[in-house]
């Protein structure tokens, strides 16, 4: 095959997937904040168009934009949540399952968000909502199972990040405390644990019987300050409705 079918095909092929809007974004960012390209750079282009088509399908790969198998799918998720904590992992798995891989393109409606939470956990939106960004739309706001566990998820996403607060009951013996990791930070008396690995930002709490996790792609501070600002509000919706009793 000679290179001009060569990149037709892989022209086609590309225009054929559908790009997740954030995509667009982060390049066209990057495109308007290169240097303009000197003389001599001319000739090396054709190699560095090749490999930032390759890097840009691999990110889009990352995002779930393409029709990979849940057998792929669940392989980059082990293989990102072998490089955090068991006690991380918890949170990362849901949040890149239901909010990266399996993210609806619509809001859910009020009445559905109602349904899917339940009267007890749907208060949490407006919660939530008060410390998220106006610019991102809620896109999950549902109970849900993944690998055997039951997860609360609020996900919020705009043209450029997504944002996601997962709670998970406490399993026996899961504690941040007793599992002797160190709080990055103590604020209102909410010790905050911290972790991240490749773009996902990862903060932490915990209440008497859950986990509670904010994981976005925000830088690490910013995601811990967010959750920092709405945890004490958090906390004390879910302890009066005692979920997992």
């Amino acid at each position: 095959m000679n290179d001009s079918n060569w990149n037709d095909r892989l022209k086609s092929a590309v225009r054929a997937e559908k790009v997740p809007p954030e995509l667009e974004a982060r390049i066209r960012s990057g495109i308007l904040e290169r240097p303009a390209p000197r003389p001599w750079a001319f000739w090396l282009a054709p190699a560095g168009i090749s490999a930032a088509i390759c890097a840009s399908l691999l990110w889009v790969y990352h995002l779930g934009g393409l029709r990979f198998t849940a057998g792929e799918q669940e392989s980059y998720i082990a293989s990102v949540s072998a490089r955090v904590s068991n006690l991380m992992r918890v949170g990362l798995g849901d949040h890149i399952h239901c909010a990266v891989f399996h993210r609806p393109q619509h809001p859910p409606a009020a009445d559905q968000i109602q349904k899917d939470l339940g009267s007890q956990y749907a208060e949490l939106v407006p919660i939530v909502r008060r410390f998220v960004p106006d610019q991102y739309k809620l896109r999950v706001a549902h109970q849900c199972g993944y690998h055997g566990r039951r997860f609360v998820h609020l996900s919020f996403a705009n043209d450029a990040h997504l944002i996601s607060l997962v709670i998970a009951r406490k399993g026996e013996s899961e504690s941040f405390e007793a599992q002797g990791l160190l709080p990055a930070l103590v604020q209102s008396g909410i010790p905050m644990y911290q972790s991240g690995v490749q773009r996902f930002a990862i903060s932490a709490f915990e209440t008497r019987d859950n986990l509670v996790y904010l994981i976005s792609d925000l830088p690490g501070g910013d995601n811990t300050q967010m959750l920092i600002a709405m945890a004490p509000s958090v906390k004390s919706a879910l302890e009066p409705a005692g979920w997992g009793h």
